[in-house]
């Protein structure tokens, strides 16, 4: 009886760990999340001297004000980083995928850090309105969004050109990301 009960609940245990971890899985693969991760594949701390985490983005760096990009700086990669790209998304975006708002990648190992207003020279990618470079904030009828700012560490560089389209470029990474990071900020047209 005992035996029978510890192979049962040993049966349970590995299904819920299976389980648990298959969830885990499917919520790691999404760029834009709400939750707060840290460590493990969330290893990357994402900040800016603009705003903190959670806090409002101020108008400079909106469509309807200077439309510059916030400077970001992230902490070095794990072991075996051969390639940073950061990506900005609207999560609160109407369409089945949170719009894209900056795409900037080719960003070397030995790079922690994007300037205000600049790329710093490295290739960026196509936003939500088909143009390459950075899109800032653009709101209408005062509802408040959430943008995030995300850092992803890759285990190997990317051959794209500039001016790839988001959606090509996460499939050309897909299972090379070795860590994730991400900071949130909110918008609202004043």
């Amino acid at each position: 009886m005992v035996a029978m009960f510890r192979r049962m609940f040993g049966l349970t245990v590995a299904a819920g760990l299976l389980a648990a971890l298959a969830g885990g899985c499917s919520n790691e693969n999404k760029v834009a999340t709400a939750n707060p991760r840290t460590g493990g594949l969330w290893a990357l701390k994402v900040t800016s001297s603009a705003f903190g985490d959670g806090e409002a983005i101020p108008r400079k760096y909106a469509a309807d004000g200077g439309n510059l990009s916030p400077a970001l700086k992230w902490n070095s990669g794990p072991s075996g980083t051969k390639e940073f790209v950061v990506i900005v998304q609207d999560a609160n975006s109407s369409g089945d995928r949170p719009a894209t708002q900056w795409l900037v990648y080719g960003i070397p190992a030995n790079v922690t850090s994007l300037p205000e207003g600049s790329a710093g020279g490295f290739k960026e990618g196509k936003n939500h309105k088909g143009q390459v470079g950075y899109a800032g904030p653009e709101l209408k009828g005062g509802e408040e969004h959430k943008y995030f700012f995300q850092v992803l560490a890759l285990d190997r560089p990317l051959t794209a050109e500039a001016g790839a389209d988001p959606q090509e470029l996460a499939k050309m990474y897909d299972g090379w990301i070795l860590a994730k990071g991400q900071l949130i900020g909110t918008y609202k047209q004043p």
